[in-house]
Protein backbone atom coordinates (compact mmCIF):
# COMPACT_ATOMS: atom_id res chain seq x y z
CA UNK A 1 0.00 0.00 0.00
CA UNK A 2 1.40 3.50 -0.48
CA UNK A 3 2.17 5.42 2.75
CA UNK A 4 -0.56 8.01 2.87
CA UNK A 5 -1.88 10.33 5.63
CA UNK A 6 -4.46 13.18 5.63
CA UNK A 7 -3.19 15.40 7.67
CA UNK A 8 -5.77 17.53 9.66
CA UNK A 9 -4.35 21.04 11.47
CA UNK A 10 -5.04 24.53 11.60
CA UNK A 11 -1.93 26.03 12.52
CA UNK A 12 -0.30 27.11 9.18
CA UNK A 13 3.27 26.65 10.07
CA UNK A 14 2.63 23.20 12.52
CA UNK A 15 0.88 21.95 9.26
CA UNK A 16 4.01 22.39 7.00
CA UNK A 17 6.18 21.74 9.29
CA UNK A 18 4.37 18.12 9.69
CA UNK A 19 3.89 17.74 6.41
CA UNK A 20 7.86 18.03 5.54
CA UNK A 21 8.46 15.67 8.02
CA UNK A 22 6.16 12.77 6.48
CA UNK A 23 7.12 13.86 3.13
CA UNK A 24 11.03 13.37 3.73
CA UNK A 25 9.98 9.68 4.66
CA UNK A 26 8.60 9.26 1.07
CA UNK A 27 4.72 9.65 2.55
CA UNK A 28 2.21 11.30 0.31
CA UNK A 29 0.41 13.89 2.73
CA UNK A 30 -2.63 15.37 2.03
CA UNK A 31 -3.40 18.45 4.03
CA UNK A 32 -6.62 19.99 5.34
CA UNK A 33 -6.87 22.90 7.79
CA UNK A 34 -10.13 21.63 9.24
CA UNK A 35 -13.17 18.90 8.97
CA UNK A 36 -15.06 20.67 6.44
CA UNK A 37 -11.84 21.15 4.09
CA UNK A 38 -11.13 16.91 5.18
CA UNK A 39 -14.31 15.41 4.77
CA UNK A 40 -13.91 14.93 1.10
CA UNK A 41 -10.98 12.95 1.28
CA UNK A 42 -12.45 10.84 4.07
CA UNK A 43 -14.34 7.54 2.25
CA UNK A 44 -14.35 3.59 3.43
CA UNK A 45 -11.47 2.02 2.32
CA UNK A 46 -9.42 5.18 2.19
CA UNK A 47 -5.51 3.58 1.31
CA UNK A 48 -4.36 5.68 4.24
CA UNK A 49 -4.73 6.78 7.75
CA UNK A 50 -5.84 10.24 9.40
CA UNK A 51 -3.18 12.53 11.58
CA UNK A 52 -5.64 15.48 12.77
CA UNK A 53 -4.94 17.71 15.92
CA UNK A 54 -7.44 18.08 18.60
CA UNK A 55 -7.55 21.89 19.47
CA UNK A 56 -9.37 23.82 16.22
CA UNK A 57 -11.50 26.53 16.14
CA UNK A 58 -14.57 24.99 14.71
CA UNK A 59 -14.81 20.89 14.52
CA UNK A 60 -12.38 19.63 16.96
CA UNK A 61 -10.31 16.58 16.72
CA UNK A 62 -12.91 14.48 18.27
CA UNK A 63 -15.47 15.64 15.54
CA UNK A 64 -12.82 14.40 13.30
CA UNK A 65 -12.60 11.02 14.99
CA UNK A 66 -16.08 10.79 15.71
CA UNK A 67 -16.88 10.88 11.58
CA UNK A 68 -14.07 8.89 10.59
CA UNK A 69 -15.69 6.42 12.04
CA UNK A 70 -19.19 6.98 11.16
CA UNK A 71 -17.37 6.39 7.75
CA UNK A 72 -15.27 3.65 8.15
CA UNK A 73 -14.44 2.11 11.53
CA UNK A 74 -11.61 0.53 11.14
CA UNK A 75 -10.04 3.88 9.58
CA UNK A 76 -6.60 4.69 11.99
CA UNK A 77 -7.04 8.12 13.39
CA UNK A 78 -4.14 9.74 15.60
CA UNK A 79 -4.75 12.50 17.54
CA UNK A 80 -2.41 15.50 18.45
CA UNK A 81 -2.29 17.82 21.19
CA UNK A 82 -0.48 20.94 22.54
CA UNK A 83 -1.15 19.98 26.03
CA UNK A 84 -0.46 16.84 28.16
CA UNK A 85 -4.00 16.28 29.10
CA UNK A 86 -4.47 12.29 30.67
CA UNK A 87 -8.14 12.31 30.26
CA UNK A 88 -8.45 13.79 26.86
CA UNK A 89 -6.23 11.12 25.83
CA UNK A 90 -7.71 8.32 27.65
CA UNK A 91 -11.25 10.11 25.91
CA UNK A 92 -9.62 9.56 22.92
CA UNK A 93 -8.83 6.35 23.18
CA UNK A 94 -12.19 4.87 24.51
CA UNK A 95 -13.65 6.64 21.05
CA UNK A 96 -11.54 4.63 18.82
CA UNK A 97 -8.44 6.61 18.22
CA UNK A 98 -5.69 4.68 17.19
CA UNK A 99 -2.83 6.84 19.02
CA UNK A 100 -3.09 9.93 20.82
CA UNK A 101 0.58 12.36 20.79
CA UNK A 102 1.61 15.54 22.42
CA UNK A 103 3.42 18.71 20.39
CA UNK A 104 5.42 18.97 19.88
CA UNK A 105 6.31 15.31 18.93
CA UNK A 106 9.41 14.33 18.17
CA UNK A 107 10.15 13.34 14.47
CA UNK A 108 11.18 9.30 15.48
CA UNK A 109 8.15 9.26 17.80
CA UNK A 110 5.69 10.82 15.40
CA UNK A 111 6.71 8.62 12.63
CA UNK A 112 6.97 4.93 14.69
CA UNK A 113 3.23 5.70 15.46
CA UNK A 114 2.63 6.58 11.84
CA UNK A 115 4.19 3.72 10.43
CA UNK A 116 2.85 1.19 12.51
CA UNK A 117 -0.97 2.61 11.65
CA UNK A 118 -0.11 2.89 8.41
CA UNK A 119 0.57 -1.11 8.62
CA UNK A 120 -2.36 -1.68 10.39
CA UNK A 121 -4.34 -0.05 7.65
CA UNK A 122 -2.66 -2.11 5.25
CA UNK A 123 -3.20 -5.67 7.22
CA UNK A 124 -7.09 -4.45 6.83
CA UNK A 125 -7.44 -3.21 3.16
CA UNK A 126 -5.78 -6.32 1.73
CA UNK A 127 -8.29 -8.71 4.24
CA UNK A 128 -11.19 -6.85 2.84
CA UNK A 129 -9.48 -7.18 -0.87
CA UNK A 130 -9.51 -11.36 -0.04
CA UNK A 131 -13.13 -11.30 1.46
CA UNK A 132 -13.97 -9.37 -1.75
CA UNK A 133 -12.13 -12.35 -3.98
CA UNK A 134 -14.01 -14.63 -2.13
CA UNK A 135 -17.01 -13.28 -2.31
CA UNK A 136 -16.45 -13.28 -6.22
CA UNK A 137 -16.23 -16.83 -6.24
CA UNK A 138 -19.17 -17.67 -3.79
CA UNK A 139 -22.56 -16.11 -5.21
CA UNK A 140 -25.15 -16.70 -2.45
CA UNK A 141 -22.69 -14.24 -0.56
CA UNK A 142 -22.48 -11.79 -3.27
CA UNK A 143 -25.87 -11.60 -3.90
CA UNK A 144 -27.82 -12.37 -0.69
CA UNK A 145 -25.26 -10.42 1.72
CA UNK A 146 -26.27 -9.87 5.15
CA UNK A 147 -26.26 -11.25 9.21
CA UNK A 148 -29.74 -11.83 9.45
CA UNK A 149 -31.20 -15.55 10.60
CA UNK A 150 -33.03 -14.74 7.33
CA UNK A 151 -30.02 -14.02 5.12
CA UNK A 152 -28.18 -16.72 6.20
CA UNK A 153 -31.06 -18.86 5.59
CA UNK A 154 -31.15 -18.03 2.06
CA UNK A 155 -27.16 -19.01 1.53
CA UNK A 156 -27.34 -22.21 3.46
CA UNK A 157 -30.28 -23.40 1.32
CA UNK A 158 -28.57 -22.04 -2.22
CA UNK A 159 -25.32 -24.07 -0.80
CA UNK A 160 -27.12 -26.97 -0.11
CA UNK A 161 -29.73 -27.12 -2.88
CA UNK A 162 -26.63 -26.06 -5.50
CA UNK A 163 -24.68 -29.31 -6.25
CA UNK A 164 -27.84 -31.63 -5.45
CA UNK A 165 -29.40 -31.78 -8.82
CA UNK A 166 -32.56 -31.79 -7.43
CA UNK A 167 -35.72 -29.87 -8.92
CA UNK A 168 -36.56 -26.38 -6.41
CA UNK A 169 -39.47 -24.54 -5.81
CA UNK A 170 -38.63 -21.78 -4.74
CA UNK A 171 -41.99 -19.03 -3.06
CA UNK A 172 -42.49 -16.15 -2.02
CA UNK A 173 -43.72 -12.47 -1.89
CA UNK A 174 -43.45 -10.09 -4.99
CA UNK A 175 -39.60 -8.86 -4.96
CA UNK A 176 -37.76 -11.13 -2.62
CA UNK A 177 -35.09 -12.47 -4.99
CA UNK A 178 -36.90 -15.36 -6.02
CA UNK A 179 -35.38 -14.91 -9.78
CA UNK A 180 -32.23 -14.00 -8.75
CA UNK A 181 -32.30 -17.62 -6.60
CA UNK A 182 -32.85 -19.45 -9.22
CA UNK A 183 -29.87 -17.85 -11.05
CA UNK A 184 -27.68 -18.29 -8.36
CA UNK A 185 -28.67 -21.99 -8.35
CA UNK A 186 -27.74 -22.21 -12.11
CA UNK A 187 -24.37 -20.69 -11.98
CA UNK A 188 -23.32 -22.82 -8.91
CA UNK A 189 -24.54 -25.77 -10.54
CA UNK A 190 -22.91 -28.32 -13.70
CA UNK A 191 -22.65 -26.68 -16.59
CA UNK A 192 -26.00 -25.93 -18.65
CA UNK A 193 -27.96 -23.57 -20.46
CA UNK A 194 -29.88 -20.98 -18.71
CA UNK A 195 -33.58 -21.28 -20.00
CA UNK A 196 -36.49 -18.80 -18.60
CA UNK A 197 -40.66 -18.72 -19.04
CA UNK A 198 -42.54 -16.75 -16.78
CA UNK A 199 -46.82 -17.52 -16.84
CA UNK A 200 -47.18 -13.59 -16.32
CA UNK A 201 -45.78 -12.46 -19.37
CA UNK A 202 -46.08 -15.22 -21.86
CA UNK A 203 -46.52 -14.47 -25.08
CA UNK A 204 -46.74 -18.19 -26.77
CA UNK A 205 -47.61 -21.17 -24.54
CA UNK A 206 -45.16 -23.33 -22.23
CA UNK A 207 -45.95 -26.45 -24.47
CA UNK A 208 -43.95 -23.91 -27.32
CA UNK A 209 -40.51 -23.55 -25.77
CA UNK A 210 -37.65 -24.98 -27.32
CA UNK A 211 -35.87 -27.01 -24.78
CA UNK A 212 -32.12 -27.06 -25.87
CA UNK A 213 -30.17 -30.57 -26.01
CA UNK A 214 -27.84 -31.19 -23.21
CA UNK A 215 -27.93 -30.10 -19.53
CA UNK A 216 -30.79 -27.21 -18.86
CA UNK A 217 -31.92 -25.55 -16.16
CA UNK A 218 -35.41 -24.41 -16.73
CA UNK A 219 -36.42 -21.04 -14.65
CA UNK A 220 -40.52 -20.96 -13.99
CA UNK A 221 -41.94 -17.57 -13.04
CA UNK A 222 -45.07 -17.15 -11.52
CA UNK A 223 -45.89 -21.21 -11.66
CA UNK A 224 -49.34 -20.72 -9.72
CA UNK A 225 -50.41 -19.18 -13.09
CA UNK A 226 -49.64 -23.08 -14.84
CA UNK A 227 -52.71 -24.52 -16.43
CA UNK A 228 -53.50 -28.39 -16.21
CA UNK A 229 -51.85 -29.08 -20.03
CA UNK A 230 -48.75 -26.90 -18.85
CA UNK A 231 -48.37 -29.49 -15.72
CA UNK A 232 -49.13 -32.24 -18.09
CA UNK A 233 -46.16 -31.22 -20.75
CA UNK A 234 -43.79 -30.71 -17.66
CA UNK A 235 -44.76 -34.05 -16.52
CA UNK A 236 -43.62 -35.24 -19.74
CA UNK A 237 -40.67 -33.33 -20.10
CA UNK A 238 -39.11 -34.71 -17.05
CA UNK A 239 -39.97 -38.52 -18.14
CA UNK A 240 -38.46 -38.16 -21.49
CA UNK A 241 -35.29 -35.93 -19.93
CA UNK A 242 -33.21 -36.38 -17.39
CA UNK A 243 -30.75 -33.39 -17.90
CA UNK A 244 -33.47 -30.49 -17.36
CA UNK A 245 -33.69 -29.18 -14.53
CA UNK A 246 -36.65 -27.19 -13.27
CA UNK A 247 -36.43 -24.43 -10.64
CA UNK A 248 -39.97 -23.24 -10.31
CA UNK A 249 -41.16 -19.96 -8.45
CA UNK A 250 -44.65 -18.54 -7.59
CA UNK A 251 -46.62 -17.20 -4.80
CA UNK A 252 -47.57 -18.37 -1.92
CA UNK A 253 -46.87 -22.32 -1.45
CA UNK A 254 -48.44 -23.09 -4.56
CA UNK A 255 -51.03 -24.78 -3.02
CA UNK A 256 -54.11 -23.20 -4.36
CA UNK A 257 -52.58 -25.02 -7.40
CA UNK A 258 -53.73 -28.75 -7.26
CA UNK A 259 -52.73 -30.10 -10.10
CA UNK A 260 -49.15 -28.30 -9.50
CA UNK A 261 -48.84 -28.94 -6.11
CA UNK A 262 -49.52 -33.15 -6.73
CA UNK A 263 -46.63 -32.27 -9.82
CA UNK A 264 -43.98 -30.78 -7.27
CA UNK A 265 -44.49 -34.06 -4.56
CA UNK A 266 -44.59 -36.41 -7.33
CA UNK A 267 -40.97 -35.38 -8.53
CA UNK A 268 -39.71 -34.69 -4.98
CA UNK A 269 -38.79 -30.81 -5.53
CA UNK A 270 -37.03 -29.91 -2.63
CA UNK A 271 -38.77 -26.41 -1.05
CA UNK A 272 -36.68 -22.83 -0.95
CA UNK A 273 -39.09 -19.99 0.87
CA UNK A 274 -37.89 -16.30 0.14
CA UNK A 275 -38.24 -14.10 3.12
CA UNK A 276 -39.18 -10.64 3.08
CA UNK A 277 -37.21 -7.40 3.40
CA UNK A 278 -38.60 -7.13 6.47
CA UNK A 279 -37.48 -10.14 8.10
CA UNK A 280 -34.04 -8.93 6.58
CA UNK A 281 -34.16 -5.41 8.32
CA UNK A 282 -30.84 -5.76 9.60
CA UNK A 283 -29.88 -6.17 6.32
CA UNK A 284 -31.50 -3.48 4.58
CA UNK A 285 -28.44 -0.99 4.07
CA UNK A 286 -26.25 -3.61 2.42
CA UNK A 287 -29.09 -4.57 0.34
CA UNK A 288 -29.62 -0.87 -0.56
CA UNK A 289 -25.81 -0.64 -1.43
CA UNK A 290 -25.82 -3.55 -3.41
CA UNK A 291 -29.00 -2.28 -5.36
CA UNK A 292 -27.90 0.87 -6.05
CA UNK A 293 -24.26 -0.27 -7.10
CA UNK A 294 -25.84 -2.82 -9.47
CA UNK A 295 -28.09 0.70 -10.93
CA UNK A 296 -25.08 2.99 -10.97
CA UNK A 297 -22.74 0.15 -13.10
CA UNK A 298 -26.02 -0.21 -15.38
CA UNK A 299 -26.17 3.94 -15.76
CA UNK A 300 -22.08 4.29 -16.18
CA UNK A 301 -22.28 6.79 -13.07
CA UNK A 302 -20.62 7.54 -10.34
CA UNK A 303 -21.46 6.05 -7.06
CA UNK A 304 -22.90 8.55 -4.57
CA UNK A 305 -22.29 8.64 -1.32
CA UNK A 306 -25.54 7.15 0.81
CA UNK A 307 -25.66 9.99 3.63
CA UNK A 308 -27.18 8.90 7.30
CA UNK A 309 -30.43 10.67 6.92
CA UNK A 310 -31.11 8.45 4.07
CA UNK A 311 -30.05 5.48 5.49
CA UNK A 312 -32.14 6.12 8.59
CA UNK A 313 -35.13 6.20 6.44
CA UNK A 314 -33.99 2.73 4.74
CA UNK A 315 -33.88 1.04 7.90
CA UNK A 316 -37.71 2.95 9.34
CA UNK A 317 -39.14 1.56 6.05
CA UNK A 318 -41.40 -1.90 6.12
CA UNK A 319 -40.72 -2.16 2.14
CA UNK A 320 -44.24 -3.93 1.70
CA UNK A 321 -43.00 -4.41 -2.29
CA UNK A 322 -39.44 -5.54 -1.36
CA UNK A 323 -36.99 -5.53 -4.01
CA UNK A 324 -39.40 -3.86 -6.35
CA UNK A 325 -39.58 -1.01 -4.27
CA UNK A 326 -36.20 -0.64 -2.84
CA UNK A 327 -35.12 -0.56 -6.15
CA UNK A 328 -37.85 2.04 -7.54
CA UNK A 329 -36.57 3.95 -4.09
CA UNK A 330 -32.45 3.28 -5.37
CA UNK A 331 -33.54 4.88 -8.79
CA UNK A 332 -35.27 7.91 -7.36
CA UNK A 333 -32.18 8.70 -5.01
CA UNK A 334 -29.94 8.05 -7.62
CA UNK A 335 -31.95 10.82 -9.96
CA UNK A 336 -32.00 13.52 -7.21
CA UNK A 337 -28.34 12.99 -6.24
CA UNK A 338 -27.52 13.33 -9.81
CA UNK A 339 -30.14 16.64 -10.44
CA UNK A 340 -29.15 18.26 -7.37
CA UNK A 341 -26.86 16.98 -5.17
CA UNK A 342 -29.69 16.64 -3.06
CA UNK A 343 -30.96 13.48 -0.71
CA UNK A 344 -34.76 13.35 -1.38
CA UNK A 345 -37.26 15.52 -0.94
CA UNK A 346 -37.45 17.13 2.94
CA UNK A 347 -39.53 15.18 5.58
CA UNK A 348 -40.48 16.83 8.54
CA UNK A 349 -38.51 16.58 11.71
CA UNK A 350 -40.29 13.86 13.19
CA UNK A 351 -39.90 11.33 10.96
CA UNK A 352 -36.10 12.48 10.90
CA UNK A 353 -35.35 11.87 13.92
CA UNK A 354 -37.21 8.72 13.78
CA UNK A 355 -35.15 7.56 10.75
CA UNK A 356 -32.00 8.60 12.62
CA UNK A 357 -33.06 7.02 15.95
CA UNK A 358 -33.78 3.82 14.03
CA UNK A 359 -30.01 4.09 12.36
CA UNK A 360 -28.61 4.32 15.79
CA UNK A 361 -30.16 1.59 17.47
CA UNK A 362 -29.21 -0.49 14.28
CA UNK A 363 -25.49 0.46 14.62
CA UNK A 364 -24.97 0.22 18.17
CA UNK A 365 -26.52 -3.54 17.68
CA UNK A 366 -24.58 -4.39 15.11
CA UNK A 367 -21.06 -2.65 17.05
CA UNK A 368 -22.49 -4.54 20.35
CA UNK A 369 -23.24 -8.07 18.19
CA UNK A 370 -26.49 -8.06 18.99
CA UNK A 371 -25.99 -7.94 22.79
CA UNK A 372 -29.15 -5.84 24.08
CA UNK A 373 -27.89 -5.14 27.60
CA UNK A 374 -24.23 -3.78 26.27
CA UNK A 375 -26.12 -1.54 23.70
CA UNK A 376 -28.20 -0.10 26.05
CA UNK A 377 -25.37 0.45 28.46
CA UNK A 378 -23.84 2.27 25.46
CA UNK A 379 -26.65 3.76 24.79
CA UNK A 380 -27.42 5.48 28.50
CA UNK A 381 -30.64 3.30 28.32
CA UNK A 382 -32.87 1.22 30.58
CA UNK A 383 -33.11 -2.00 29.18
CA UNK A 384 -37.15 -1.88 28.63
CA UNK A 385 -36.70 1.71 26.76
CA UNK A 386 -34.26 0.16 24.74
CA UNK A 387 -36.48 -2.61 24.29
CA UNK A 388 -39.78 -0.65 23.42
CA UNK A 389 -37.78 1.63 20.55
CA UNK A 390 -36.36 -1.61 18.71
CA UNK A 391 -40.17 -2.74 19.08
CA UNK A 392 -41.23 0.39 17.50
CA UNK A 393 -38.73 0.12 14.31
CA UNK A 394 -39.06 -4.08 14.15
CA UNK A 395 -35.68 -4.53 15.28
CA UNK A 396 -34.33 -7.32 16.79
CA UNK A 397 -31.27 -8.15 18.20
CA UNK A 398 -31.19 -11.70 17.50
CA UNK A 399 -30.57 -10.46 13.83
CA UNK A 400 -26.94 -8.77 14.51
CA UNK A 401 -25.37 -11.85 16.25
Amino acid sequence: MKKQVLLIEDDDAMRASLAQTMELEGIVVIVANGLGQARRSIRANFAGIVLSDIRMPQDDGFSVLNYVKSVDADLPVIMLTGEADVPMALRGMKEGAYDFLEKPCPSDTLLESLERALNFRDVILKQRQLERDLLRNDPPAMFFPGSSDASKLIRSDLRRFAQSGAHICITGDNGTGKKLAAHTLHAMGEDAVFLGYNFSGAQSALASTDIPQGRVSFSIKSAQMAKREDVKWLSQILAERDDVRLLISGLGDLGDNVELQSFLETHHFANMHMPTLRARRADLALIFEQVLRQLVRSLDLDMPTVSTHILGEIMARDWPENLIEMRNFAREYLNNSQLNNSDIEPQSLAKQLDNFEALVLTQTLRQTSGKATQAAAQLGLPRKTLYDRLARYDIRPKDFK
